[in-house]
């Protein structure tokens, strides 16, 4: 698997697809990000991205 943002190469248990990532949080901004807004049912995103997401949202809310 790789992931949809860095491209590398994952397994499983180190990767989040859509459906878990929108229910994972209940921030519009976070939902909002292009990021995650560009995934569709079969897209993974990694652990070190959904972190590196978060922080940049964090980052324009200050």
């Amino acid at each position: 698997m790789n992931c949809q943002r860095c491209s590398k190469k994952k397994k499983e248990y180190e990767v989040w697809n859509n459906k878990i990532v929108i229910s994972a949080t209940y921030d519009s901004e976070f939902q909002n990000h292009d990021e995650i807004r560009k995934m569709d049912d079969k897209s993974i995103i990694c652990h070190d991205c959904i972190q590196a997401i978060k922080d940049e949202v964090n980052q324009g809310e200050k």
